[in-house]
């Protein structure tokens, strides 16, 4: 594999565009879009820089490992590897971060219930409805069918928590066997 397909596929893994790694190296667009094209080749200096903006070695990043020049290990990790780990990562952060936020607006949506329980329940609210009705009783309130929405959005979190876990053992255990 030459350079150039290298660096753009360790560019677009890494997320950057050609801009975002013009920048850190100090060229321009064009002659990222070049060395990826292998229309030109990058200077000595540049190369040490694509090797620790993307911590490669130089040795990685120079030879061919098509064509045997490098005494590879078949256990070492390709780039389509990186970026097979770098989708299940993000999908594994999502489904952690979204119980996160069910359990939060579940435990927001308690909260706010219990407090408007206890408001209601209140001298005050029992004075002003014994003065405004004569009735010298609670608020005919049904709490239960206010805490029905946490529930679910608690059992929801739950459950994106669960299988946040469940697939991270799986993970663990065939990267265990392999």
């Amino acid at each position: 594999m030459k350079i150039g397909n290298k660096l753009s596929q360790l560019r677009k893994l890494s997320g950057m565009t050609q801009e975002q790694l013009a920048e850190k190296i100090n060229v321009s667009r064009q002659t990222i879009s070049m060395w990826e094209s292998d229309s030109t080749s990058p200077d000595l200096e540049s190369i040490v820089k694509i090797s620790r903006i993307f911590h490669v070695s130089l040795d990685d990043l120079l030879t061919d490992a098509d064509t045997g020049v490098t005494n590879r290990n078949d256990e070492q990790i390709t780039l389509e590897d990186l970026m097979k780990i770098n989708l299940h990562n993000r999908k594994m952060t999502l489904l952690l971060i979204g119980g996160l936020i069910f359990v939060m607006v579940s435990a927001l949506n308690f909260a706010y219930v219990f407090a408007l329980q206890s408001t209601t329940l209140s001298t005050q609210y029992m004075l002003y409805r014994y003065i405004a009705t004569g009735q010298y009783a609670s608020a005919p309130v049904n709490y239960m069918r206010l805490m029905i929405p946490s529930m679910i959005t608690g059992a929801v979190g739950l459950v994106l928590f669960i299988s946040y876990f469940i697939k991270s053992r799986k993970t663990k255990k065939t990267e265990n066997h392999v």
